[in-house]
């Protein structure tokens, strides 16, 4: 798998969309074409509370919204000599874009098991500038995020909010708990 290729991945496609940037319809350019469907960009990674925004798409679409998902696993770049001592770049990246494609499979599945349309991408980035730069190269309206956790546990999550909500370039930030349910926002 090459991390510097971006490739759409098909309702039964097993890539990982990764790296460069791709020209994507916007919302307006859906509208015209007469599909109108909610587009939410759920970030994924290794933690269970990634998924809450998958039980998210899951409730608006039992609702009747038309919609589609983009899962997104971002990986951080790795700058710690100790790693990169006894690894290259290319294999952190290898070792990176698989792991992501488990983790976007496996969230993949119950979406598919509901017929929601669902592609997902592989980014190498700063978590923060990746996820919203993703929303607006893919046109999203909603950004799904799980709400933090409180205590020692959410200090990072809470930071990541945070910031995504301060540097937002125009979708909509919306925060959910375990089952899926928006919270009011703050």
């Amino acid at each position: 798998m090459n991390p510097s290729t971006d490739e759409s991945r098909s309702e039964t496609g097993r890539k990982p969309v990764t790296g460069r940037k791709r020209a994507t319809p916007t919302m307006s350019d859906r509208s015209a074409a007469g599909v109108h469907a909610l587009r939410l960009l759920v970030p994924i990674n290794a933690n269970d509370d990634s998924r809450w925004g998958i039980a998210y798409a899951l409730r608006r679409h039992a609702a009747g919204t038309a919609i589609e998902v983009c899962l997104l696993h971002v990986g951080e770049p790795v700058t710690q000599w100790e790693v990169l001592r006894f690894r290259t770049q290319d294999e952190i990246s290898r070792f990176q874009s698989e792991r992501a494609e488990t983790f976007l499979e496996e969230a993949r599945q119950p979406l598919a098991a509901q017929d929601i349309s669902c592609r997902s991408y592989f980014r190498s980035g700063e978590v923060v500038f990746t996820i919203l730069d993703a929303a607006e190269e893919l046109a999203c309206d909603e950004i799904v995020m799980p709400a933090p956790l409180e205590g020692l546990l959410g200090l990072l999550s809470k930071g990541i909010v945070t910031e995504i909500r301060e540097r937002n370039r125009g979708s909509r930030i919306v925060l959910v708990d375990r089952t899926g349910t928006p919270l009011p926002a703050t």
